[in-house]
């Protein structure tokens, strides 16, 4: 008889091309007896450490839900238990295995440094129990320092690391797309109920904002790639417009992998240029090639964060940058958190993200850059607070994101480069319909004057309930360039 399995979910919540959970499905055979048992463990001691945002969470209960109805189509039961902290996983997983007669334990791999000692301590614990435990490359689309510099290195800077990916997945001939596995036969085992809310994570984002599950994601998959890919380089800068996949916080929660992402958008490609020559991940639509790009970046942060594991412990990248001194201002962080800040593009960012639990990536940057380079509060502080309220809070992406704005990451943006808020505003956001939703105050303002409201008359401006700016913009784009002048000469 082949062994009975335990397969733990962990962001990677669909049954579609779910490596750990085809590995455990292949193995059982589907024959009496054997067969694979699933387990989900809610932990609030992590979840808490990693600031994840209530949102999140949310989308997560969700989509555990979801999960649990597509398992049950399988025959494979779900256990749900609870793991007040990291430390308490290795024995939960090792009673629960015992207990349903499990012999394996299957899962994907994570890459932050506390997920790889966590796991690490589960590998051990079961093999010192005389169990088998298997880890897989899943989250990512090649295995941390597959791809490498010819002097053996993790890339630093994002170009060369993509053309050193295509060049992988050329000799690979492409990453293949796991379909669900069959049902098996039934177990007898129950399954839990799975929780529609964990004490400390309330959310107050409408769950309509994000539905929930794998067949939502492909579904805005599919429509994504099917109806406005084509445009999406050309749209994806523009906040104001429908212009960007959204499917962000689906990868976070593992509703659907990068594998299906580039793969939809391969397909995509080639059915809208059938006679291309050349890879579709580098030629045919430039709105699918973009995309796939930014799919990479994901891919990129992630291989530096398991290359550079300081950057999961609130360090910079670049050691250097460590000696800036940045300002300790309390009421500024605030005002920034709360979209008080009196730049409109700012403040609009900022409350989308307080609304919706997302916010455009366009305005990240901006939002971003003004924090670290206007207002010369440190970066952690930014990347904290995305962390606590984005539904897409994922790690490698959110501090490679913060630290090419503040100029302290891997290819990072130059000291000097830093964004003009009003440029930015009226270039982006031309008309301010951004603006107008998140900032209703200005609603009445000219397409003009919305972007920058201090150059209003005196009497219009005063009439405006919305706050003055909290800084010179010039003054802190001169501060901030010296200060990384200092720093580099000393």
């Amino acid at each position: 008889m082949k062994p009975r399995s335990l397969v733990w979910f962990r962001s990677d919540l669909r049954t579609q091309d779910n490596t750990a959970l085809a590995q455990a499905c292949a193995r059982a055979g589907g024959r009496s007896g054997s067969g694979v048992v699933a387990v989900f463990l809610i932990s609030p001691g992590e979840w808490r450490a990693h600031d994840h945002a209530a949102v999140k969470v949310d989308l997560m209960l969700r989509s555990l839900a979801d999960l649990s109805r597509s398992l049950r189509a399988l025959n494979i039961p779900l256990r749900i238990q609870t793991a007040p902290t990291p430390g308490e996983i290795p024995e939960i997983l090792l009673e629960l295995a015992r207990s349903t007669g499990c012999e394996q334990l299957h899962f994907n791999k994570e890459y932050e440094l506390n997920e790889r000692r966590r796991d690490a301590s589960v590998i051990d614990a079961f093999q010192s129990a005389g169990l088998k435990a298997f880890s897989y490359t899943d989250q990512a689309l090649a295995e941390p320092g597959d791809v490498r510099t010819g002097e053996g290195r993790f890339f630093t800077v994002f170009t060369p690391f993509k053309r050193a990916f295509f060049r992988l997945w050329d000799e690979r001939g492409g990453i293949g797309v796991h379909a669900a596995p069959p049902a098996q036969a039934e177990l007898p085992i129950k399954s839990s109920e799975v929780p529609l809310q964990v004490d400390g994570w309330k959310s107050s984002v409408s769950p309509d904002r994000w539905p929930a599950g794998e067949t939502a994601a492909r579904k805005r998959l599919q429509i994504f790639a099917h109806q406005a890919i084509d445009e999406y380089k050309d749209r994806r800068d523009f906040p104001g417009v429908d212009g960007t996949s959204q499917l962000s916080p689906y990868l976070t929660v593992g509703c659907i992998s990068p594998r299906q992402c580039v793969a939809a958008a391969i397909e995509a490609n080639l059915a809208k240029n059938p006679g291309q020559k050349g890879s579709p991940l580098e030629f045919g639509s430039p709105g699918a090639v973009t995309w796939i790009s930014e799919v990479l970046w994901r891919e990129f942060y992630i291989h530096v964060m398991t290359g550079f594991p300081r950057v999961c412990m609130h360090r910079a990248f670049q050691p250097a940058t460590e000696a800036l001194r940045w300002d300790e201002a309390p009421d500024r962080l605030e005002a920034w958190q709360q979209g008080r800040t009196g730049v409109p593009i700012v403040d609009a960012g900022m409350r989308q993200l307080l609304r919706d639990g997302w916010m455009h990536n366009r305005v990240r940057m901006i939002v971003a850059m003004y924090l670290s380079k206007d207002l010369w509060l440190d970066w952690r502080r930014g990347e904290r607070w995305f962390m606590q309220h984005l539904v897409d809070g994922f790690l490698a992406s959110n501090n490679g994101g913060w630290q090419w704005s503040a100029s302290t990451g891997t290819d990072a943006a130059p000291y000097f480069r830093i964004f003009n808020t009003r440029s930015q505003s009226e270039k982006f956001d031309a008309t301010g319909a951004y603006i107008r939703e998140f900032v209703p105050e200005l609603r009445s303002l000219s397409d003009q004057a919305i972007h920058d409201p201090e150059s209003l008359p005196p009497l219009a401006r005063s009439r405006l309930d919305y706050p003055r700016p909290l800084v010179d913009r010039v003054k802190a784009r001169e501060r901030a360039i010296a200060a990384f002048k200092d720093l580099k000469q000393s």
